[in-house]
């Protein structure tokens, strides 16, 4: 069987940050719809499938107080953490397959720009639906 954690950690074994496909060295895109919602600096964030993005640094460099990253690969969590150094005890780091992913937390924002087309099945789709809908305020 096909196993998507140990697949991730693969790739981020062999692959530095910017040998991925989805890396943006400047996530602006991101920022900008971000900020077009007008959120405010306590407005809670979520990253899912952030692993070892850009897009952290941003929203910390942005004065934003309560980010969640959530990936499924502890070792792309490993370099976020490690490239931000101090500034990683203000991020909540989620090391959770989004299959299995529930909280108590409601997030302002979802933010989702590397998992969603890995999802191909009919059942993914229609789960991650129902848990933006269960986790988005």
């Amino acid at each position: 069987m096909y196993d998507t954690k140990e697949h991730w950690e693969d790739v981020w074994t062999r692959k530095k940050s910017n040998e991925v496909s989805w890396y943006q060295q400047d996530p602006k895109t991101s920022i900008d719809l971000i900020l077009s919602t007008n959120p405010s600096n306590d407005a809670g964030i979520i990253d899912v499938g952030g692993g070892d993005s850009n897009l952290v640094d941003k929203l910390l460099d942005l004065g934003f107080k309560n980010i969640t990253v959530l990936d499924i690969s502890a070792k792309a969590l490993k370099r976020a953490k490690e490239r931000l150094g101090e500034k990683a005890k203000r991020v909540k780091w989620i090391e959770c397959n989004i299959r299995e992913f529930d909280t108590n937390d409601r997030y302002d924002i979802w933010h989702d720009r590397a998992l969603l087309h890995f999802l191909t099945s009919e059942e993914d789709l229609k789960n991650y639906t129902e848990l933006t809908r269960k986790h988005v305020k």
